[in-house]
């Protein structure tokens, strides 16, 4: 056996030992149907809390969803390389997690899981997506007051919403290709699998493909792994 496979074997088994460590030290009350039901209930929640208010929206408030739609990227892309990747005074908890848990539990040779009690090294901690929406009350409250009550409301539903996308494709990037082949053919989603495949790489995980849904500020931003000419 090569030395390459060698190293990845011992990988492996660190990883298998990590994961039943991890299972063992799962509280008994935790079950991954209700810390999913969460988010849904906090991400789907917040958006028919929103649309209920919204009344006629004009055609430029719906095209408030092309500028929010960029912000949204930039926000997962810089919560994932300064929060998530690198210890912030404050949010040490957060970076601790997501480095010493999420990627000792998903190595690049093995990004699945299995069973539901597993899902609390896959999903983001409910507070997550509660924070993603609080980031975008502020600019809805100013937006609201300069231009329209639609208008804002729009910007917290669409945040809610890209949230909820974000964490579906997210998941999909763990999903076992023996058991889900037909991903390997959907545009975007085997796109964002194979980067965030390699974003689990120890070398890459601090530099490259922070983005997990599209990989727009990767391209901007030089963290993209692709060679763009």
């Amino acid at each position: 056996m090569s030395a390459e496979g060698l190293q990845r074997d011992r990988r492996l088994k660190r990883q298998k030992m990590y994961k039943q460590e991890f299972r063992n030290n799962t509280p008994s009350w935790y079950r991954g149907e209700y810390h999913l039901g969460v988010i849904l209930a906090v991400t789907l929640g917040t958006i028919w809390l929103c649309t209920a208010r919204i009344h006629e929206p004009t055609y430029w408030e719906w095209l408030l969803f092309v500028p929010m739609f960029f912000v949204g990227n930039w926000v997962e892309w810089a919560a994932h390389r300064y929060i998530l990747h690198r210890p912030c005074p404050g949010l040490q908890m957060i970076y601790k997690r997501h480095c010493s848990v999420h990627h000792q539990f998903f190595i690049d040779a093995d990004l699945t899981y299995n069973g539901q009690k597993e899902w609390r090294a896959l999903l983001f901690p409910p507070f997550a997506s509660i924070g993603f929406i609080l980031v975008a009350i502020p600019p809805a409250l100013i937006i609201g007051w300069l231009w329209s009550p639609n208008a804002g409301y729009l910007i917290v539903a669409q945040m809610a919403g890209y949230y909820l996308m974000y964490e579906g494709l997210y998941t999909m990037s763990h999903l076992d290709d023996a058991k889900h082949p037909y991903l390997t053919r959907l545009p975007l989603v085997n796109t964002v699998r194979r980067m965030h495949r390699e974003h689990h790489n120890l070398l890459k995980m601090q530099t490259t493909n922070f983005n997990l849904t599209f990989p727009i500020c990767d391209a901007l931003f030089g963290t993209s792994d692709l060679d763009r000419g």
